[in-house]
């Protein structure tokens, strides 16, 4: 079940427009709901996620984005992601996720970093 989530974010980083729209659809289901700190507003379709992705694409080439720690509590997941940079820098989020019966997205809500106690 959690192999979209893994493909969702390994997504992110592919330069070829229609692969990358492809499996962002594929991860999708049809009724969606997406936000991480740096969306105005949340997404909730998937013409508005793939313009999103696309931004990352488009704003830091070569970037990556893999999903380095999945957990999951009674059909709730919880993806720690590593955003590579082509410079070597790295950032982690944490998403929660929720999936339909196919595997497939129905909400994701990210948060920068690992919640980690000041």
């Amino acid at each position: 079940m959690s192999d979209k989530i893994a493909a969702f974010f390994k997504a992110w980083g592919d330069p070829d427009a229609e692969t990358r729209d492809a499996v962002l659809r594929d991860c999708i289901s049809g009724v969606f709901y997406y936000v991480d700190p740096r969306t105005p507003d949340p997404i909730t379709d998937a013409d508005g996620l793939v313009g999103y992705a696309a931004m990352y694409t488009q704003y830091a080439p070569g970037a990556t984005a893999a999903v380095v720690s999945l957990s999951e509590t009674k059909g709730h997941y919880r993806a720690t992601v590593e955003f590579g940079m082509p410079d070597g820098a790295k950032q982690h989020g944490q998403y929660i996720v929720d999936l339909d019966d196919a595997g497939r997205a129905t909400r994701m809500i990210g948060f920068v970093g690992l919640g980690a106690p000041e």
